[in-house]
């Protein structure tokens, strides 16, 4: 229940939900390439597949000659064609 609360703070105050919450980031060009901030790990990589972890989701993109450009602790760019990207939510934790 406190996450809700602590989302509805954050929307009500017009604060920024990346930062605050932890959620990723994904910005997108096209689907030539992919930008992430804020993810936590690379789960798995090959030319086809990228899972990432994040602090409250997994992402998974789909595509295909995938590579990826860059990456750091706070962002990163995948490149080549990408088909689909998903997000696989953790349920919230009833206290």
């Amino acid at each position: 229940m406190f996450g809700r609360q602590k989302k509805a703070v954050v929307t009500a105050l017009g604060l920024p939900e990346d930062v605050f919450l932890g959620e990723m980031l994904l910005s997108m060009t096209g689907n030539a390439s992919a930008v992430v901030e804020n993810y936590r790990s690379i789960v798995f990589f090959s030319d086809t597949v990228l899972k990432l972890q994040g602090r409250n989701a997994r992402m998974t993109v789909t595509g295909r000659g995938l590579s990826i450009a860059y990456y750091d602790r706070e962002q990163l760019k995948v490149t080549g064609q990408i088909c689909a990207v998903e997000f696989e939510s953790y349920p919230e934790v009833q206290r």
